[in-house]
Formats: C-alpha cells, structure tokens, sequence
C-alpha cells in the first residue's frame, strides 16, 4: 500500500487521531508493505511515522530537479 495523503487538523493532533486513521487503514486494506513519502524537514510527522514504525530507506525525487523526500517503509505484521 502507498500511503498518499494521512492528514489530522491542529485541533485533533497529539491526540491519537493519526495513530487510530492509520491502524484502521491498515486494518480495513490488510497490505504487507506500507510506503510513504516524507517532507525531511516535517519532524512532528517524522516522530509519528517512527512510532508507527516506519524505517527510512532513503531519499526519493519524484523528478529529477523535484523536491526531496525521506522515502519511508514499514512491514505490517499479519494479525491472522
């Protein structure tokens, strides 16, 4: 699963919103690979996807003259 877009608004962060949309996500899309791509300079999102567990595998340019982003990786563990 590539991970798009998971955003909370300020009033709902630090709340456990994020952590609840995304284990349902994952719960409801059951993948055994999730991706996503992070802003380097995004630390709150940076310290979530590391709880989450996340492992940075490296940097990731859409294009070649485009803006880097920490390419982000996590194996999701089978439930079943």
């Amino acid at each position: 699963m590539g991970l798009c877009e998971l955003a909370v608004r300020p009033p709902w962060q630090s709340q456990g919103t994020g952590t609840r949309l995304h284990a349902e996500l994952l719960k409801a899309i059951a993948p055994t690979w999730s991706s996503l791509l992070a802003l380097p300079s995004n630390h709150r999102g940076q310290d979530l996807y590391a709880r989450l567990g996340y492992r940075y595998l490296g940097p990731y340019r859409n294009t070649p003259d485009g803006p880097e982003f920490d390419l982000l990786l996590l194996h999701v563990e089978s439930t079943s």
